[in-house]
């Protein structure tokens, strides 16, 4: 299954390491944003152009991907990770949420499960999403 991990970009480090599990139960992750460096941008481009680009990129691999896990451990400054969602919602994507969702979220409702730690998503993915040979 494609996936496509969402949470703060000071999480990177964390949720690289769950990526990893992710891939050795044989899965396949489209967010790039896990390998990239923050402030890389190309010598003279615009700062606006560049982030651009990178928020198209990001939901370009959302679209990639069947399904979404948005980590709610740690708010969001930029509320990039809900813009994902939404896209993802819009998308019809499978979409499970790790942590404790922030009251009165109504749209995080419309997520298909919910998991209290990455531990439960993982126990979930070995009994329902299992790939051949893994």
């Amino acid at each position: 299954m494609k996936i496509y991990t969402a949470a703060t970009f000071a999480e990177q480090a964390r949720i690289r390491g769950y990526k990893e599990s992710l891939i050795q139960m044989g899965h396949q992750i489209t967010s790039s944003w896990l390998e990239e460096s923050l402030f890389v941008r190309p010598e003279g481009m615009p700062e606006e152009v560049f982030e651009r680009k990178m928020a198209m990129k990001d939901l370009q691999e959302v679209s990639m991907a069947d399904c979404f896990v948005l980590d709610v451990e740690n708010p969001s400054r930029t509320a990039g990770k809900m813009v994902e969602c939404g896209f993802a919602l819009a998308k019809h994507k499978l979409i499970y949420i790790v942590g404790i969702p922030p009251q009165h979220s109504i749209f995080l409702l419309l997520a298909d499960k919910q998991f209290d730690n990455w531990e439960e998503l993982f126990e979930y993915f070995k009994l329902n999403h299992k790939v051949e040979g893994h």
